[in-house]
């Protein structure tokens, strides 16, 4: 019953955070995002503040890079702001979240739930509270470990080379 939810993006301007905003969209979603660049992009998604972000989605989807303006950004004033029936999504980086914050909110029932491909530390310790919490659900983060996905990555690699090679270079990145 996601038809008529909101899902933010954080930092979702790029080709992941543009793929699940077009996933949803089909699904009948709305998607706010915000990212230090983000722009309107009529029929796809909302730019909104970070504080309008948590307040007015369901869900809220992490999609950006770890660094030192990212590190525990959600964090227990950002947690604070959301509906109590909304929940998280962590396929980026672990430690954009700050943890003992989230697991007291999780706890306390601040939020419904969080739905973890990565931890901080990752692996959780032995005795994280994540592994039985029953709001909580957790996966591997081993995208990358499957046969076909390290092929397809090598072809990508291969293909960019070859590309270079003939003198007409792709996924060029310009400052």
């Amino acid at each position: 019953e996601l038809s008529g939810k909101t899902i933010g993006l954080v930092g979702g301007t790029g080709a992941i955070g543009r793929r699940v905003a077009t996933l949803v969209k089909a699904l009948g979603m709305r998607v706010v995002v915000w990212s230090r660049s983000a722009k309107d992009e009529d029929g796809l998604w909302e730019a909104v503040s970070l504080e309008k972000l948590a307040e007015t989605s369901d869900y809220v989807s992490i999609h950006c890079p770890l660094n030192d303006s990212t590190r525990g950004m959600i964090d227990a004033s950002f947690i604070s702001k959301m509906k109590p029936s909304a929940r998280i999504i962590n396929t980026a980086r672990g430690a954009v979240i700050n943890q003992p914050d989230l697991v007291a909110a999780l706890q306390a029932g601040k939020i419904a739930g969080a739905a973890l491909d990565v931890q901080y530390p990752e692996p959780p310790e032995d005795d994280s509270p994540l592994y039985t919490m029953k709001n909580v659900y957790l996966t591997p983060h081993i995208g990358w470990k499957r046969l076909e996905t390290r092929q397809r990555l090598i072809d990508s690699v291969s293909e960019n080379i070859a590309h270079f090679l003939d003198g007409n270079p792709v996924n060029v990145i310009k400052p």
